[in-house]
């Protein structure tokens, strides 16, 4: 067993709470934090984590940016816009102008040298007719069977 603090080989650690993280650290390092001792020390069940994590996630007013009506960039967004463009017969400069840029920045969106900003994907998909945003595509996971406890994965919430 090593030190978690200082790594040093240890037959025998000390627990303590740092900053509310709890290690096991040698005699030198341990008055770097509080003892802790067996009966401060909480036992919790996974049924008991999941479940205080589920009643947070009830509680909490922020929203999740991978539910389902989420949309991100295209990952052929380049081709899309080189298409438009030439199926509409314009050059990059005609389309530059078009949109009030500049060429060189309908030529690296072609080749995939910069993305659009918000603004540009705009005038882009408007002048083009095109869309360039699609819908985030949930995954699914599987617990791992060999898995011992909780892992993170056990915890993301997966939506039906």
């Amino acid at each position: 067993m090593n030190c978690e603090l200082c790594g040093k080989e240890i037959s025998q650690g000390t627990t303590v709470s740092i900053e509310n993280s709890e290690i096991t650290v040698c005699e030198e390092c341990k008055s770097y934090g509080k003892e802790v001792f067996s009966s401060d020390t909480e036992d919790v069940s996974d049924n008991e984590i999941l479940q205080r994590i589920k009643n947070k996630k009830r509680s909490s007013s922020s929203s999740d940016i991978y539910r389902g009506d989420q949309k991100e960039l295209a990952l052929d967004y380049s081709e899309r816009i080189e298409e438009a463009r030439m199926k509409k017969d314009l050059t990059q400069e005609e389309l530059a102008k078009k949109i009030s840029e500049k060429k060189s920045v309908i030529a690296k969106l072609e080749r995939e040298e910069m993305r659009p900003s918000d603004d540009l994907r705009d005038k882009l998909e408007n002048s083009l007719d095109i869309e360039l945003m699609e819908k985030i595509e949930k995954t699914s996971t599987k617990k791992s069977e060999e898995s011992e406890g909780l892992t993170i994965g056990d915890l993301i919430e997966e939506e039906s």
